[in-house]
């Protein structure tokens, strides 16, 4: 989704205080030198990231936003455009790099002194905050206060925060190291929350004021009305840049290496009735403190957190380049250090440069989404809604329909449903915008919504055809084909007709569902993967190799072993597989349980005999276990040998007719032999049997394991 980097390291440390408030993801829907406000059906003078309403563009007003066919920012009610330039990376070779973001964060606060009697915008209104020449601070004057309300700099609307390992206090300007800002650098601008009542724009933006401490106190006396408060953030991802200590630094579009010249413009596309509601539910006395939609249930039927899939990018209207690396600032906009203010002059052509032409668009008009209810036919012939489940694999291994699946980047309800029944199944299901899912039944544990809207989870477009819903993250729209003659297939593999099977009573064996080990396995001997894995298919992996304990993992692993390594442990021992985290029905046969995901289903074996390390051999006596060095020789330096069929006993046999005091036997296959043990080999007078390998010559003798040896000396040669 495009906003999750602008809203990653959220923070109010911009706001002075929390009130009621509420704030609106937003994510880019224009890139490029178009301001409607200041150069309206123009070329503006330098470029911009929008966020928004999709008809934003040259000739934008009140009229065109509104009608737009979506928005970017998540309350579809909202169809304002916001606006802030771009910022870039000057290369020290002179190219400029695009710092990428996600988008912005709007916040709607309920501020000042007359909080509580806050008005929506008008319609056709706009503003801007800010001042783009500005490259040095308190050069734009102080806002209005008496002796009771104390006023200001304007220039305090404008702030910077750096997101660093250690953050440091906020600044009027660019940070002077911007690269420290591993999590990004917030650029934060506050609007103008006081209206003169009069008008709904005016060139020198005189028609509103801040308030006398700009995120609060009091309107000037010319300044009747006020507004909710906005405030936006931007938050830059500095660390992306490419290059990054080659020296160069970065750049606002319009020139400002310095900060101060940030701004922002705010174009109203609102539903009237809906931000009214929103300001006198949400707002007003202090309702809603805690900034989530959610909490405010005016907006909830609005939201939608897949916004930024939902409307994405729009082609840019200016044929400039002002994305990715490019060799100068869109415009021919000229680099202008301050302190003096830029001129228009710094943001020009020169005579010569032939103007970017402005790409027309036709302005689109809203976009119905349909949002069928359950039982009602869509799609396909035959094909009825089912309602929007959330996908269930968490809860019993499986998908809410889990028999086969494709993904398509042009998907449809239509597609899926074809896909599916071209495969017998009858059951299809859409989700997260390019996935489809099939099966003959829907997963039990499946909770199905009967609505089908943005409330319900299913709330992401299908880039097939954007008037339908392909499900949403871990939500699932779901379809049944109820044609009469439809022919179901009698595959059922991965199909979650396996969970209507009864599970056949556990035998005696049981020992109960374990997790894995801290490294590794929890039965680290002999292992199988089996697409026909049954319960019996595992027993008899474990008798022929003489394991204690056999355990199923997955529906189709089976592990073997004689203790269990660390960390491996019982987690729960019920026989209800529905209480149990091992609840994967087993490859082979439905009515079995086989584990689950990092869960083994564990049986004992009843015909283990137990595997000893070897007490003596001849004149050889066991002294236990010797870890090798860490480094240097091995800890037995004599004659080795290696054999498939490595017993105890072979390996003694080897070291005595070389006549070597010591024998030690290692991972399995491996005889050292030697007269004298290395310096830094560890001695261990008890070994630890779970961690050591069975001989495969005798699988009732242990033969060392890796690094470690199995240890014997003969203190008669």
């Amino acid at each position: 989704m495009q906003f999750k980097n602008a809203i990653a390291t959220l923070a109010l440390a911009g706001i002075g205080g929390v009130d009621a408030f509420f704030r609106i993801n937003c994510a880019k829907i224009q890139v490029g030198r178009i301001d409607p406000i200041v150069n309206p059906g123009a070329l503006a003078a330098h470029c911009h990231t929008i966020v928004g309403g999709s008809n934003i563009g040259v000739n934008a007003t009140f009229d065109s936003l509104f009608n737009s066919e979506c928005t970017s920012c998540e309350i579809s009610a909202d169809k304002s455009a916001y606006w802030t330039p771009n910022l870039y990376y000057q290369h020290t070779n002179g190219s400029f790099e695009e710092v990428p973001h996600g988008g912005s964060v709007i916040y709607y606060l309920a501020r000042g002194q007359n909080a509580n009697d806050i008005i929506s915008f008008p319609k056709g209104f706009q503003m801007l905050s800010g001042n783009k020449a500005l490259r040095a601070a308190n050069q734009s004057g102080m806002t209005w206060g008496d002796a009771t309300h104390p006023n200001r700099p304007k220039s305090d609307a404008i702030s910077f925060a750096c997101l660093a390992e250690t953050p440091g206090p906020e600044t009027p300007n660019l940070p002077v190291d911007p690269r420290v800002c591993i999590s990004g650098l917030r650029a934060q601008i506050h609007f103008q929350t006081c209206w003169n009542g009069k008008d709904l724009y005016k060139a020198d933006n005189s028609h509103v004021a801040h308030m006398s401490q700009i995120d609060n106190g009091v309107c000037p006396p010319d300044y009747p009305y006020q507004f909710p408060h906005l405030f936006l953030e931007t938050n830059y991802a500095v660390a992306q840049v490419s290059n990054l200590n080659d020296g160069g630094r970065f750049v606002f579009s319009q020139g400002d290496p310095t900060g101060y010249g940030f701004h922002g413009d705010f174009q109203n596309g609102w539903d009237d009735d809906v931000l009214k509601s929103a300001i006198n539910n949400c707002l007003v006395d202090g309702q809603d403190d805690s900034g989530t939609l959610d909490e405010c249930p005016v907006l909830r039927p609005y939201w939608n957190p897949n916004a930024g899939d939902n409307c994405p990018v729009q082609p840019p209207q200016i044929a400039e380049p002002a994305t990715g690396m490019i060799s100068r600032l869109p415009g021919c906009v000229h680099v202008t250090n301050g302190p003096g203010a830029a001129t228009a002059a710094d943001m020009e052509c020169p005579a010569g440069v032939p103007l970017a032409s402005i790409v027309r668009t036709v302005d689109t008009v809203p976009r119905p989404t349909y949002t069928p209810t359950a039982g009602t036919l869509f799609g396909n012939k035959f094909n009825k809604i089912v309602g929007c489940g959330n996908d269930s694999y968490v809860n019993n291994g499986f998908r809410s329909l889990n028999a086969v699946y494709t993904t398509y980047p042009g998907l449809t309800v239509e597609y899926c449903q074809t896909w599916c029944t071209k495969r017998g199944y009858p059951y299809s299901g859409v989700e997260n915008g390019n996935q489809c899912f099939c099966d003959l039944v829907i997963n039990p544990a499946t909770i199905v919504k009967d609505q089908t809207d943005f409330l319900s989870g299913c709330n992401i477009v299908c880039p097939g055809n954007r008037t339908e819903l392909c499900g949403g993250a871990f939500y699932m729209s779901i379809y049944n084909n109820t044609d009469p003659n439809f022919k179901r297939t009698t595959n059922l593999a991965n199909s979650v007709i396996q969970l209507t099977y009864p599970v056949a009573p556990f035998n005696s064996a049981y020992v109960g569902c374990a997790s894995e080990a801290n490294n590794g396995r929890t039965l680290n001997g002999t292992s199988l993967v089996n697409a026909n894995m049954t319960i019996a298919q595992c027993a008899a992996l474990a008798a022929a190799n003489n394991a204690a304990f056999y355990g199923l993992e997955n529906a189709d692993e089976c592990y073997t072993g004689n203790g269990f390594a660390s960390g491996g442990m019982i987690v729960d021992n019920t026989t209800d597989y529905t209480k149990s985290q091992c609840y994967s029905r087993c490859a082979g046969n439905f009515t079995q349980i086989c584990g689950g995901g990092g869960k083994l289903s564990v049986y004992s074996n009843p015909a283990y005999k137990p595997v000893t390390v070897v007490p003596s051999v001849g004149k050889y006596k066991s002294k236990g276990c010797l870890q090798e060095p860490t480094s240097g020789s091995r800890a037995l330096t004599g004659a080795s040998t290696t054999d498939i069929l490595m017993t105890v006993e072979k390996c003694i046999k080897f070291c005595l007719g070389n006549r070597h005091k010591y024998a030690g036997i290692e991972y399995g296959q491996q005889c050292y032999c030697g007269d004298s043990i290395s310096p830094g080999a560890v001695a261990q007078k008890t070994c630890d049997t779970p961690n050591l390998m069975v001989c495969p010559g005798n699988k009732l003798e242990y033969c060392g394991a890796g690094n470690l040896l199995n240890l014997y000396y003969s203190s008669t040669l």
